[in-house]
C-alpha cells in the first residue's frame, strides 16, 4: 500500500518497453520506435518527478490538513486559535514558558528605569570628571616657561598624575556604559523570547510572504491524531513559496482554503495566473478541499449582528458553485469564522504593550470571552476538524494518497490524449493535404517530361527527314550516277542519323535534367512543409504543463529517396536510349538500293534518273522515319514504365511522415491501453481497503 507511488514509476518507465525496436534490421521502423520514444519520455517525464516529489512528500500515519489560501486571509490566525482550543502540546509548552518567562522578567526589570537612571547619573558624574582633568592639562601645556622649566625638573609629576586619573575615569567609564549595554541588551534578549513565545507569534504583519515556510502543528484530540499545515500565501512571490505550496498539498489529505473575503475566486489576466488556475493546479488532485470565510472584524460594534450578513450568504452560493466547477465532487463546501476573534477570546499569553493585547481588551470590554469565542463561530470549526472531518482518518489517507497517484495517472493519459487529438491528427491531416498536392505534382511532371521527349522526338524526326532529303537532292541535282547515288545516300544516312542520335540525347539529357529537378523542387516543397509540422509539434505545450520540446525525425527515408530521384537519370545516363541502333536499322533499309538503282535502265534521261534517285530517297527515307519514330515509340513507352515507377517509389517514401505519424500514435495508445489497466488495479486497491 504505501509503495502505491514507487510501484506506479516503476510501472510507467516500464512502458518504455512498448517502444523498443523487436526487428533491429528495419531501419525505418526503429526511426519511428525512437521518435514515438522520444514523444512519451517527455510526456512522462512530469509524472515522474510528480510521483518521486509525491513519494517524498507522503504521510501515511497523521491525518493531515492544509491551510492553503490567499496571502493576508488569517490562515496562521486560525491555526493559531486552533492551537489554544485543542490545547495542542507545543503551545501548552509555550504559554507556561511564556508566564513564567514574563514573571521573571517583571520581577527582574521592575527598577528597569531606575538602574537606568544610575547608570545615567554615574556615567554624567563620570564624564564631568574627565572634562575638569582634561582641562587640567590643557592648563600645564599652556604654562608659562618658568613653569615649564620647573616640571621638568621635578620630573613632571603633576601631569603624570592628573593624567592617570584622566585614564583612570575613563576606564571606569567604558566598564560603566558596557554595563548599561549588556543590561539593555540582555533585557531585550529575554523581552524578544517572550515575543516568541506569547499567542499569536505565528501571525503576520501584514507584510507580503510572512510566511515563507510551511509550519508543521501536531494535535491529538481523544484517540485521533491529526496535524494542520500553516501554507504560504498563494499570492505572494511565487518563485519563493511555490515548492513549499506543493510540497504542503502533496502531504495533505485535506485542504482548507482559506479566504478574506466571499468572492469567487477569479481567472488571471492574459499571460498571468489567477487564482482560479492556481486552485486547479494545485488542488486538483484532492480528495477533499474546504473553503473557510475567514471574516476580518476590527470594531465590537460589528458582532451586535449575526456574524454573516444576508449579502454575504448569497456571494458564498455563488463561491460554491465556482468551487464545484473547479474542483468537482472533491469540493465539499464551506465554513464562516472570524478567527480574529476566536483568537481574542482564547489568548492567554500576551504582552500588554503588544496591538494584540490592546485589541483584546478592546472587544472583553464588551463581551466576555466564552460568548466572543461563540459569535465568531470557531467553536462549530473546532468541533467540524475533531469529529466529521478526522472520522474514518485511515480511510481518508488512504483515499487521499491513492487519489493523488490516480490523478498522476489522469493527467498522463489526458496528455497522451491531447497530443494524439490535438496534435498528431492534424498533423496526418496536414501531411495527407500537402502529399495529395505533391503527388499532383510529381505525376503532372512525370507526364509533361514524358510528353516533352515525345514531342522532341517527333521534332528532330521530321528535321532529320528534312535535312537528309534537302542533302540528297542536292546531290541528285548533280546528275550523279546510280553507283554513286548509292554510296553518297549511305554515307550521308550515316551522318544524319547520328546527328539525330546526338541531338536527340542531348535534347533528352537536357529535358531529363529539368525534369529532376521539378521532382526536387517538388520535394523540397513538400519536406519543408513537413519540417515545419514537425516544428509545431516540437513546440507543443499542453494545458497541464507537459512541454514536447524534442527533435522528431521526418521519417523520410532521404537515401531511398535519392536513389529515386537517381533512378529517374537512368533514362540518359545508361544505354537505355539505342540511338547508335537507329544508324544499323537505316542502312539496313538502304541495302535494297543496289537492286533498285540497278533497274533504272541507262537509256533513261537523265531527268527520269533524276527523278526516280528522289522517289528512292522519299520512300526510303520514310521507311527508315517510321522505323526510327516505330523505335522510338517503343523505347518511350519501356521508360515511362522505369519513370512512373520511380515517381511510385518517391511516393512511398513520401508517406514516411504519414507511418511515422500513425506509428507514433498506435505507439501512445498502446501506452495510454496500458495506463487504464494500472489506473484500474490501483482504483480497484482503494476500494478494497
Amino acid at each position: 500500500m504505501k509503495n502505491v507511488y514507487f510501484d506506479i514509476k516503476t510501472n510507467i518507465e516500464n512502458l518504455q518497453n512498448i517502444f523498443k525496436n523487436t526487428n533491429d534490421k528495419d531501419e525505418k521502423l526503429k526511426n519511428f520506435n525512437e521518435n514515438a520514444s522520444k514523444v512519451f519520455q517527455k510526456l512522462e517525464l512530469e509524472s515522474l518527478k510528480e510521483l518521486e516529489s509525491l513519494k517524498n512528500n507522503e504521510e501515511w500515519e497523521n491525518f493531515t490538513i492544509a491551510f492553503y489560501g490567499e496571502t493576508n486571509a488569517g490562515k496562521s490566525t486560525l491555526i493559531e486559535g486552533l492551537r489554544i482550543f485543542f490545547k495542542e502540546e507545543s503551545k501548552k509548552n509555550q504559554q507556561k514558558q511564556f508566564k513564567q518567562l514574563y514573571s521573571t522578567y517583571q520581577e527582574k526589570y521592575k527598577d528597569y528605569d531606575h538602574i537606568i537612571k544610575q547608570y545615567d547619573t554615574e556615567i554624567s558624574n563620570i564624564q564631568k570628571a574627565l572634562r575638569n582633568f582634561e582641562n587640567k592639562l590643557i592648563s600645564l601645556k599652556e604654562c608659562n616657561i618658568f613653569f615649564k622649566i620647573f616640571n621638568f625638573l621635578t620630573g613632571n609629576k603633576k601631569f603624570k598624575k592628573i593624567s592617570g586619573c584622566f585614564q583612570k575615569s575613563q576606564d571606569e567609564l567604558n566598564d560603566i556604559e558596557l554595563k548599561k549595554k549588556n543590561y539593555i541588551s540582555e533585557k531585550q534578549d529575554i523581552l524578544n523570547k517572550i515575543y516568541s513565545l506569547q499567542d499569536g507569534a505565528i501571525i503576520g504583519d501584514g507584510r507580503s510572504d510572512f510566511t515563507q515556510k510551511t509550519e508543521f502543528y501536531n494535535f491529538k484530540y481523544g484517540n485521533q491524531s491529526f496535524v494542520l499545515l500553516d501554507v504560504p500565501g498563494i499570492e505572494g512571490s511565487e518563485k519563493k513559496v511555490i515548492q513549499q505550496i506543493s510540497n504542503a498539498t502533496q502531504k495533505a489529505h485535506a485542504i482548507f482554503y482559506v479566504k478574506k473575503d466571499c468572492n469567487p475566486p477569479q481567472k488571471g489576466e492574459e499571460g498571468k495566473e489567477g487564482t482560479i488556475e492556481k486552485i486547479q493546479k494545485q488542488l486538483d488532485s484532492q480528495t477533499e478541499v474546504y473553503t473557510i470565510f475567514n471574516k476580518p472584524i476590527n470594531n465590537p460594534r460589528a458582532l451586535k449582528d449575526e456574524l454573516i450578513n444576508a449579502n454575504e450568504k448569497e456571494s458564498l452560493k455563488i463561491l460554491n458553485e465556482k468551487m464545484k466547477t473547479i474542483l468537482g465532487k472533491h469540493y465539499m463546501g464551506h465554513k464562516t469564522v472570524s478567527a480574529q476573534i476566536a483568537f481574542y477570546s482564547l489568548s492567554q499569553a500576551l504582552i500588554p504593550e503588544t496591538n494584540f493585547y490592546k485589541n483584546q481588551q478592546k472587544f472583553l470590554e464588551i463581551f466576555k470571552e466564552e460568548e466572543l469565542l461563540n459569535k465568531s463561530d470557531f467553536k462549530q470549526l473546532g468541533k467540524f476538524i475533531s469529529g466529521e472531518l478526522i472520522e474514518n482518518s485511515r480511510t481518508k489517507i488512504i483515499k487521499s494518497n491513492y487519489n493523488k497517484a490516480l490523478k498522476v495517472i489522469e493527467k498522463l493519459k489526458k496528455a497522451i490524449k491531447t497530443t494524439i487529438d490535438e496534435h498528431i491528427n492534424p498533423r496526418i491531416k496536414e501531411i495527407r493535404e500537402h502529399q495529395k498536392e505533391t503527388y499532383y505534382n510529381l505525376d503532372y511532371s512525370a507526364k509533361k517530361f514524358v510528353s516533352n521527349l515525345e514531342n522532341l522526338a517527333h521534332k528532330e524526326i521530321d528535321q532529320f527527314k528534312y535535312n537528309s532529303r534537302e542533302k540528297m537532292y542536292a546531290h541528285i541535282e548533280k546528275n550523279i550516277k546510280n553507283k554513286e547515288f548509292q554510296e553518297i545516300f549511305k554515307d550521308e544516312l550515316e551522318q544524319e542519323i547520328e546527328k539525330l542520335s546526338k541531338k536527340i540525347e542531348e535534347q533528352f539529357k537536357q529535358n531529363e535534367e529539368q525534369f529532376c529537378k521539378d521532382i526536387q523542387k517538388d520535394i523540397k516543397q513538400f519536406e519543408d512543409r513537413i519540417k515545419n509540422s514537425l516544428e509545431n509539434l516540437k513546440c507543443i505545450s499542453i494545458n497541464n504543463g507537459f512541454n514536447l520540446d524534442i527533435d522528431i525525425d521526418s521519417g523520410i527515408n532521404k537515401i531511398g529517396l535519392f536513389a529515386s530521384i537517381g533512378g529517374l537519370g537512368l533514362l540518359a545516363m545508361t544505354n537505355f536510349w539505342n540511338f547508335a541502333g537507329w544508324t544499323i536499322l537505316g542502312l539496313g533499309i538502304i541495302s535494297g538500293l543496289i537492286g533498285i538503282a540497278k533497274s533504272i535502265r541507262k537509256f533513261f534521261s537523265s531527268e527520269y534518273k533524276k527523278s526516280e534517285q528522289r522517289k528512292i530517297v522519299n520512300n526510303n527515307l520514310n521507311q527508315i522515319c517510321e522505323e526510327i519514330t516505330e523505335d522510338m515509340k517503343n523505347q518511350l513507352e519501356n521508360g515511362k514504365e522505369i519513370i512512373f515507377e520511380n515517381i511510385e517509389n518517391i511516393k512511398v517514401d513520401l508517406n514516411a511522415p504519414i507511418d511515422n505519424y500513425e506509428h507514433m500514435k498506435e505507439q501512445l495508445k498502446k501506452a495510454d491501453k496500458n495506463l487504464e489497466h494500472i489506473f484500474n488495479h490501483i482504483k480497484k486497491g482503494v476500494c478494497n481497503e
